[in-house]
């Protein structure tokens, strides 16, 4: 089986071999690996880089270059190597709705549909923090374990699914995706508005996310989470040295120090001096 060279840099850089055959092993391996590498992140859409959805620029930037990027990128990079190892995958978008049900929400997230022996799987390696770290199976109703989340899929109706992780004692609904068929055409769309529209959540914070089977690290703009078997532990960053010692050690991420101190005074300052002036009232 011949990969081209940005899907084998890839593979090769997760530490994994290519089935002989498709299996569902491989795919949880490739997914886990995957999330717990590559850091799902908001660094180019608020840097107001341009973000290429070409294979060969995004295994450049995430593979070779370590720079992680958001759903457009990771999932096709993991779309396009289960495609050519001969895998049955389905592109499909959804729709980001993070339990707000009023708000009218379009079609920015990118997933995967996989079908193998007669039984599909949604595969997500870039949802961030919420997303699992496993192919989950399309079991209506049915909680699933994945590393240290628990999550369920409903059916809606109309051929709608949502994906749910629980909360505390609830179940929280991430996304809905749907059956219809899309193309690069359509992901075309979602991408320009996510990293263009300054109304996008991506253009207004600050996000850099790594999941590991036992742990799970968030940076929101001045706050970092480390979420693991023990609970949940949060800091607070108030100086740009600390900004960009977190982003080297826990998200392997070096920026020039005039580039940390720009992320600093734009999305971290203004939420310190908040929080200062809501401790002092």
């Amino acid at each position: 089986m011949s990969l081209s060279s940005s899907l084998q840099n890839y593979i090769s850089d997760l530490g994994l071999v290519a089935p002989e055959q498709p299996s569902i092993k491989f795919v949880r391996a490739l997914q886990s690996a995957h999330v717990a590498r590559y850091s799902f992140n908001s660094l180019a859409v608020v840097l107001g880089e341009e973000i290429s959805l070409d294979l060969d620029a995004i295994s450049q930037k995430i593979v070779t270059r370590g720079l992680g990027g958001y759903c457009f990128e990771h999932n096709k990079l993991t779309f396009e190597l289960l495609k050519a190892l001969g895998y049955d995958v389905q592109l499909k978008l959804a729709r980001v709705l993070n339990n707000n049900f009023e708000r009218e929400a379009g079609r920015t997230h990118r997933v995967t549909l996989l079908t193998l022996e007669g039984v599909s799987y949604l595969v997500d390696t870039g949802f961030g923090g919420n997303g699992p770290i496993a192919p989950l199976r399309l079991d209506i109703n049915t909680s699933q374990t994945a590393g240290l989340d628990l999550y369920r899929v409903l059916d809606k109706g109309n051929g709608e699914y949502d994906i749910q992780v629980m909360k505390g004692e609830e179940y929280f609904t991430l996304y809905r995706f749907d059956h219809a068929i899309y193309s690069d055409a359509d992901c075309a769309l979602g991408h320009f508005y996510s990293y263009k529209n300054p109304n996008a959540v991506f253009l207004k914070n600050l996000m850099v996310t790594l999941k590991r089977k036992n742990q799970t690290v968030v940076l929101v703009n001045a706050e970092l989470t480390i979420r693991d078997c023990q609970g949940e532990h949060k800091l607070s960053i108030d100086t740009p040295q600390s900004l960009g010692s977190i982003l080297a050690s826990e998200f392997d991420i070096a920026l020039e120090p005039a580039v940390v101190e720009h992320l600093f005074i734009r999305f971290l300052a203004p939420m310190l001096a908040v929080d200062k002036v809501e401790t002092m009232s």
